[in-house]
Order: C-alpha cells, then sequence, then structure tokens
C-alpha cells in the first residue's frame, strides 16, 4: 500500500534568499513532486524530469512531519490534494499569489 501526502512547512527565517513555504507531495517517504515559496512570493518547482536553480527533490527521505515539527523553525500542516494542486499549477505557470 502506498502512502501519500500533501505538506506545507513554513520555515521560519530571515534569509531573503531561502525560500519561507516549502510545499510537498511525499509518496513513500520521498518528494515526487515540490514547490518552493520565496519571500518575494515567486515559485520554483520540482518534479522527476525538471527542477530549477534553486529547487531539486531530495536525494534522502522526508522526515516525518511530526519530527520536521521538532525543530522550531519549521510549521508543518498537512494538506489536501486540492490545496497542493492549486500551488503546483501556480508555480508550474510560472505565476507569483
Amino acid at each position: 500500500m502506498t502512502n501519500s501526502y500533501f505538506q506545507r512547512v513554513q520555515w521560519l527565517h530571515d534569509d531573503p534568499e531561502d525560500p519561507v513555504v516549502l510545499w510537498a507531495h511525499v509518496v513513500d517517504g520521498w518528494e515526487v513532486r515540490k514547490v518552493d515559496e520565496f519571500p518575494d512570493g515567486s515559485l520554483a518547482w520540482a518534479d522527476g524530469e525538471h527542477e530549477s536553480d534553486s529547487t531539486g527533490l531530495g536525494t534522502v527521505p522526508v522526515p516525518a512531519p511530526e519530527e520536521i515539527e521538532s525543530d522550531p523553525q519549521f510549521l508543518v500542516e498537512l494538506v489536501t490534494r486540492e490545496v497542493f494542486d492549486r500551488v503546483w499549477q501556480r508555480a508550474r505557470a510560472g505565476d507569483a499569489p
């Protein structure tokens, strides 16, 4: 049985070069699609066939949401496929929020 979920991770930091929201579609512990949202509203995306200069799929399994949230710089929210897909489509279209 496949374990699939979608998450939105807010990254609390002050570096304008790093993303502030990390969106991910995780299947069996691995990112299969992701969107990074930057402080200026720009979006960068990656999947098995595409990555950008700033965003690529992880090369190690994604920690469980509880493990991520144990670090105080991260706030994790599990989201629906529909919520993730809206951000995914905006990123693929090159649209900022």
